[in-house]
Formats: structure tokens, C-alpha cells, sequence
């Protein structure tokens, strides 16, 4: 029964810190009346990084929507314990709903994020109190306008930022990219343009490091029934390597898929 106190001094610790504004700090409160017929959408004025969608038909009455930066980037350390292996990739949002339940809502409103592409893949994490550490959420990547969208856990009180993770896993395959033909390049959802990053070849213990020269592959959520048809099934990749990159790292383009590889980011 000592939780809530604990999270009381906390917060009361975090909110006394938040004493002199800066132009990136932001308060924000809006209505969400009831009944909600359409999707009603809601980026802070103050803070345009953020964006809050609550979905139609999915409230039970009318609700008070309070929304603030609660720590800056660099200082969320100071008060929680990080993940391991990972840094925070932006601030400390802080949200909340009145009358607070953690029943507000038939479907959970969707929380989109933007971040800045510097070579880092990104993932986002809330606060979870009732085990006193961050917890990743399952979200939905846009490269194009490079945000991140996740549904918001059932919580009266909600903390959430981004986190850089250390390392990228997953299958990798080849392709021929004629610009580049000869050169150690991939294409990549997740990092930079001309960033680089060091492929490990779990099977062989073979490396490389590779330029990022394409935007791919393809989710295979994306796939068309077509595609699917002609080319078989669809094996979600985290890269696209040349064929020379592949061939380092395989030794033969015979077996079209590397099942595990690591990536990381080259600073």
C-alpha cells in the first residue's frame, strides 16, 4: 500500500523541477465532448512532436484532457531508472483524463510521435508504476513522416517518451541496386540516408558495415495480393542488402534470406 505515496513524492519531485519554462515546454488542456461521433485529433499548439487521436464512439462521457512536458530529455535519468541499454530519444510526456479511470475509453485513444532520423532506431516505452520501469509499447512506423503511433495503455496516468535502442534484429535479404552496383550499400526503414550501420551475421559470425543508400523493404503488410502471387510468401526483412553485401556476410545469394542479423548503428 506504499505504492501510490511513492508515486506521489515522485511526481511532486518531477513537478517541482518543472519550474522555469523554456519555449519547448508546454501545457496543454482540451475538452472531448460526448458523445464523440468522429475521430477528434489534437496536437498541442506549443508542441507540434506530439499528436493524440481519440476515436469515435469511444468515450463514456465528456472528458478533460491535460497534457505537459514533464521532464526534459536529458534529465529523465535523473528521476527514473532508463532501460537497459537504451537513451532517451525524446522528452517526457505526461497525460492524463478527467474524471480519471483507467475505463475511459471502449478502444484507447492512438498517441503519434515524431522523431528526428540520426541514425538510431527508435521505439516507444511508458512508465508502468506497478513495476517501476518503462515498458515498450507495440507501435506502427511511418518513415515517410517519420513518426511512431501506439494505442495508450489502460492507465489514470500516463508517461511516455522515446527510447534509442542499442541494436536492430531481424532477417535480411539481397537486392540489385544498379547506382551502387559494386558497393556495400542496403536499404533500410529504420536509419538515415547515408548513415552506416555493421550487419552481424548471427549463423556465421560474419560482419560488415554497409552505407544506407535505399528506403525498404517492403512491410509485408504492404504487400498486394499480386505481389504475394509472384514472388511467394512474404518474409518481413530489416534490411536489403547488395548483392556484394550479401555475398559477405552468406557466401552464397543461393539462400535468398539470412534468418538473423544484428544492426547496429555506426556513430
Amino acid at each position: 500500500m506504499r505504492l501510490p505515496f511513492l508515486i506521489f513524492i515522485t511526481l511532486s519531485l518531477i513537478l517541482t523541477s518543472f519550474k522555469y519554462v523554456t519555449a519547448k515546454d508546454f501545457v496543454y488542456f482540451d475538452t472531448i465532448d460526448y458523445p464523440l461521433t468522429e475521430d477528434y485529433s489534437i496536437t498541442p499548439p506549443d508542441n507540434t512532436d506530439l499528436t493524440l487521436k481519440i476515436l469515435a464512439n469511444s468515450t463514456k462521457e465528456k472528458l478533460i484532457l491535460k497534457a505537459l512536458m514533464i521532464v526534459d530529455q536529458d534529465s529523465i535519468g535523473n528521476f527514473f531508472t532508463l532501460p537497459a541499454d537504451k537513451t532517451p530519444a525524446s522528452d517526457l510526456y505526461f497525460i492524463k483524463f478527467n474524471p480519471a479511470s483507467e475505463d475511459n475509453f471502449s478502444n484507447q485513444p492512438e498517441l503519434t510521435l515524431k522523431y528526428q532520423p540520426d541514425n538510431k532506431y527508435k521505439e516507444v516505452y511508458f512508465y508502468d508504476w506497478t513495476i517501476l520501469e518503462f515498458v515498450k509499447l507495440e507501435s506502427v512506423r511511418d518513415e515517410v513522416n517519420q513518426t511512431l503511433t501506439v494505442k495508450l495503455p489502460k492507465r489514470k496516468k500516463i508517461m511516455i517518451a522515446l527510447f534509442n535502442e542499442s541494436e536492430l534484429l531481424g532477417q535480411a535479404s539481397w537486392y540489385v541496386y544498379t547506382k551502387y552496383s559494386g558497393q556495400l550499400i542496403a536499404a533500410s526503414r529504420d536509419f538515415a540516408i547515408d548513415s552506416k550501420v555493421k550487419v552481424y551475421n548471427f549463423y556465421n559470425e560474419h560482419e560488415i558495415t554497409v552505407t544506407i543508400k535505399d528506403f525498404g523493404p517492403k512491410k509485408c503488410s504492404d504487400w498486394t495480393e499480386k505481389e504475394q502471387r509472384l514472388m511467394g510468401p512474404c518474409q518481413d526483412r530489416v534490411l536489403d542488402l547488395s548483392k556484394e553485401a550479401f555475398l559477405k556476410l552468406a557466401t552464397t545469394t543461393g539462400v535468398g534470406i539470412i534468418s538473423q542479423v544484428r544492426v547496429t548503428p555506426v556513430d
